[in-house]
């Protein structure tokens, strides 16, 4: 079991590498192709593998019910070690967005693969530990590897695709360790009321726009936040990457803390100091008068955000059944990842209306309106106490 949870923790990572490592690089990739006059299209390196994410994932989590999660999750390993280091060799910008697109692919079938996983393996409180554990991991790996690609981009801004290569690594142990979950083990019986249970499509409805809302906003620290520390302060990229590296760190002890914050507090009611959190934290960024009101920005919307995972992936469980799981999971991964994508496109009007810190206090003032909105929101009614009859009613108020 050691195993077989170090390999769902590692393949994490590998959803977080796909852009953290490469985002301090981005003002030296914008500089490089500076030629091909196309600012917004180096921009999108970093999240065009939301796209094919946004397109596939659903597929891959069919195929994860279909097939089985082993398969899915092994293969998509490989094509993500092959297709990430290939942008070390590419110098041509639309082959690099190509490669990124194939990239991509392989995060939709890891992330809805180990996702389904984990609701397959665990189960109540073992289960909120484990997310807990596994987001809190997806921060801190966020943390060395936004480090490691300033670092990397200090020597050559295709240095941090050789980051790729630790793929191949988790891929190995796959194949060793993971073995599939017994999904017979239940009686027929409870298989046929499992499928006879009605799937609460509100509740899942609310949560991936929940989760789509907070990664468009989640991805304007990856995205545009170099660009302010770059040209306001003159920063390099290795202290770029320690910058937001703060956010990560502060996202992974609340997301470690998940277990302790569900026992006391309800789905609802961590949607809305989360939110509240990140509001504040961009209000901070926003009005940078310094460096270190920056940091605290951060740290403020990273412990935010690192409540907001969490408790949108552990209610999808709650609330999904076995037989449907993978497409559920499959369908929460497509959202996270089509706010990743569209978080440029969508803000690249804002940033020019306002400033890329006007975009961040505008940013804030929406955010501090979901929080009041999902205050608001009447949560038994979203529920079906026909599924989710084992839930903890004061859980979903």
């Amino acid at each position: 079991m050691r195993l077989i949870k170090a390999v769902l923790l590692l393949s994490s990572a590998m959803t977080v590498m796909a852009g953290a490592v490469i985002s301090p690089a981005l003002p030296e990739i914008s500089r490089h192709f500076s030629a091909d006059n196309a600012n917004v299209l180096t921009k999108l390196i970093l999240t065009m593998p939301a796209l094919t994410i946004a397109l596939c994932a659903p597929l891959a989590g069919h195929l994860s019910d279909l097939f089985g999660r082993k398969k899915l999750l092994v293969y998509s390993l490989f094509l993500y070690g092959l297709s990430g280091f290939s942008g070390f060799f590419l110098d041509d910008l639309f082959l690099l967005l190509a490669s990124r697109a194939v990239l991509g692919i392989s995060v939709g079938g890891i992330m809805s693969a180990a996702t389904a996983l984990v609701g397959d393996l665990f189960s109540g409180n073992e289960r909120a530990e484990f997310i807990g554990l596994q987001s809190g991991f997806m921060y801190i790996g966020g943390i060395v590897l936004v480090l490691l690609g300033g670092f990397l981009a200090e020597i050559s801004w295709k240095a941090p695709f050789l980051a790729y290569l630790s793929a191949f690594a988790v891929f190995i142990l796959a194949i060793i360790g993971l073995s599939k979950p017994n999904h017979g083990s239940n009686s027929s019986e409870m298989v046929d009321l499992e499928k006879s249970l009605r799937v609460p499509y509100l509740a899942v409805g609310l949560i991936y726009l929940l989760v789509f809302l907070l990664m468009i906003f989640y991805y304007m620290v990856l995205v545009q936040l170099p660009f302010i520390l770059q040209d306001r302060f003159g920063v390099g990229s290795a202290v770029t990457g320690l910058a937001i590296s703060v956010s990560a760190f502060a996202g992974s002890l609340s997301s470690l803390s998940y277990p302790l914050i569900k026992r006391r507090l309800s789905y609802k009611l961590i949607y809305v100091l989360g939110f509240i959190f990140v509001s504040a934290g961009y209000v901070l960024i926003g009005n940078s008068f310094g460096f270190v009101v920056i940091l605290t920005g951060l740290a403020l919307a990273g412990f935010g955000n690192g409540m907001l995972m969490p408790n949108g992936s552990f209610w999808l469980m709650e609330v999904a059944p076995e037989h449907i799981r993978g497409k559920a999971v499959g369908g929460f991964t497509g959202m996270i990842f089509l706010g990743q994508f569209l978080s440029p496109i969508l803000m690249a009007p804002f940033v020019s209306l306002f400033s890329l810190n006007g975009a961040f206090l505008v940013s804030a003032l929406f955010l501090a309106t979901v929080a009041i909105s999902i205050a608001m929101l009447p949560m038994s009614r979203i529920v079906s106490s026909r599924l989710s009859g084992s839930l903890d009613k004061n859980n979903v108020r």
